[in-house]
């Protein structure tokens, strides 16, 4: 049990008093009501505050759900834009110091990831990095790839062997959602630690 202080501070008018019972925070009477007022005050004010936090805490919940929601309510081809994003910034970040694969201009007023054989004619290499090298847009955009010296340029990065792979790999696929989050996340996070390495370098 609690020990009974010899005197304590009104918590009304702070002045210093003996208290008759451990329960006890006022000094007279009229004291007595205004604290039970402050109290009842104090507690409306933290129910109050409670509310609105636990409010605040709902609709928080509800946004992130809905977020979800709309995210998972996507379609395919969103997924799909969202994985070749990702692997697209990889590739220009990964070839940052090196010239367009096709034309060899180191000068360009945008840079692509060109591939070398199209999402349409091989889309289980829509996401290979290794036919996937940035490219200044007159070639990828204009020229429709510029192939003839892309594939010079890539013989020498890859070589002839993974080149003639690629060219003769005819196993179409498709991706399930699943795997397409997964090569965004993947290459998101590569980008970030060939980043972190071009940094410290």
């Amino acid at each position: 049990m609690a020990k009974l202080p010899k005197s304590r501070n009104c918590k009304v008018c702070k002045t210093r008093f003996k208290p008759a019972a451990i329960y006890e925070w006022w000094c007279c009477e009229e004291h007595k009501i205004e604290y039970a007022v402050l109290v009842m005050k104090e507690r409306r004010k933290q129910n109050y505050d409670n509310e609105i936090k636990q409010r605040q805490e709902r609709q928080k919940e509800d946004r992130k759900q809905l977020k979800v929601r709309r995210i998972n309510a996507q379609p395919k081809t969103y997924w799909i834009k969202q994985a070749q994003q990702a692997v697209n910034a990889f590739v220009r970040a990964r070839d940052s110091s090196l010239p367009c694969v096709s034309c060899g201009t180191h000068l360009a007023a945008q840079w692509d990831a060109g591939h070398y054989r199209t999402t349409a004619a091989a889309p289980q290499f829509r996401f290979d990095p290794r036919q996937i090298h940035k490219q200044c847009s007159v070639c990828n955009q204009h020229k429709s790839g510029n192939i003839v010296p892309y594939r010079v340029e890539l013989i020498k990065r890859i070589g002839i062997k993974t080149v003639e792979a690629i060219e003769n790999n005819h196993e179409r696929r498709s991706y399930t959602v699943e795997e397409l989050k997964g090569i965004r996340d993947y290459y998101r996070l590569e980008l970030k630690r060939l980043k972190e390495n071009q940094e410290a370098a």
